[in-house]
């Protein structure tokens, strides 16, 4: 349950951004599947060129519409959420780190804390940017105590 009680949206210059690509993507290639389907159907009708219910029973072809448009428009809303999900998911990886990051240069220049010890969770990415300001830190407070 520690999964659906974690905060996914916290770095809002980073994630809007990727959200609004994924939706515009998404949204996109839902349309050029749609408008594939349609004129795949118009060529249909022109192909047989008689009346259809010749050939086709209304009875099945009403349901049958139904059922393909639905099933273009559920997956293309069910890709949109899930697309979304994947996004904050993979980006609270990297905008995480950076947040606390944030808030820890922000508590130093404050005056909170004397010192910048970065920590992130095992499962973040950027541990090698953190390494490298806990470097930064440690060197100057040794080149403090030099003087």
């Amino acid at each position: 349950m520690r999964f659906f009680r974690r905060q996914y949206f916290i770095y809002p210059e980073i994630q809007k951004p990727l959200m609004m690509q994924i939706f515009v993507g998404l949204t996109i290639l839902s349309m050029i599947q749609m408008a594939g389907i349609y004129l795949a159907m118009k060529w249909m009708a022109a192909q047989v060129a008689a009346d259809i219910s010749i050939v086709v029973d209304y009875r099945v072809l009403g349901p049958w519409k139904q059922f393909l448009y639905l099933s273009i428009i559920l997956p293309m809303i069910l890709n949109l959420v899930i697309g979304i999900f994947i996004v904050l998911y993979t980006s609270n990886k990297f905008a995480g780190p950076l947040f606390r990051l944030e808030r820890e240069i922000d508590r130093y220049l404050a005056g909170e804390t004397d010192s910048i010890q970065v920590k992130f969770r095992t499962t973040d990415y950027l541990h090698s940017l953190a390494q490298k300001i806990n470097s930064i830190d440690q060197k100057s407070k040794r080149q403090q105590n030099l003087t």
